[in-house]
C-alpha cells in the first residue's frame, strides 16, 4: 500500500512537474515572438523616423535656399517675365515651348 501511494504521489508530481515545464515554455516562446515582433516594430518606426529627418534636412534647405537673391531672381525671370534694366530678350519663333517667351512675337 505504502509503494502504490508513493507511486501516486510521483506520478502526480511527476505530472505537476511537465504541466509548469510545459507552461513555462509556451510563455518563453509567446514572449520570444513577442520580442521579435516590437523588434520589427522598432526598426520600421527607426527608419520612418530616419526618412522623416531627411525630409525635413531637404525642406531646410530648400527654405534657406527660397531666401537668397538668386531664388527671388530664377522666380521673378520665370514666371512674372521680368527683366533686369538694359536686357534685350532675343525671341525664336521656331521655339514656341520656351514658357518665357510663349505667346511673345507672334
Amino acid at each position: 500500500m505504502r509503494k502504490t501511494k508513493q507511486k501516486r504521489r510521483f506520478r502526480l508530481r511527476y505530472i505537476l512537474l511537465l504541466a509548469c515545464l510545459f507552461y513555462l515554455s509556451t510563455i518563453f516562446f509567446n514572449q520570444q515572438k513577442m520580442m521579435r515582433d516590437l523588434e520589427q516594430e522598432k526598426k520600421a518606426k527607426e527608419d520612418k523616423i530616419n526618412s522623416l529627418n531627411v525630409e525635413i534636412a531637404e525642406l531646410q534647405d530648400k527654405i534657406r535656399y527660397a531666401d537668397t537673391p538668386e531664388f527671388i531672381e530664377k522666380i521673378a525671370r520665370e514666371e512674372l517675365n521680368m527683366l533686369k534694366p538694359g536686357e534685350i530678350i532675343y525671341i525664336d519663333k521656331e521655339k514656341n515651348k520656351n514658357k518665357f517667351i510663349k505667346g511673345i512675337g507672334n
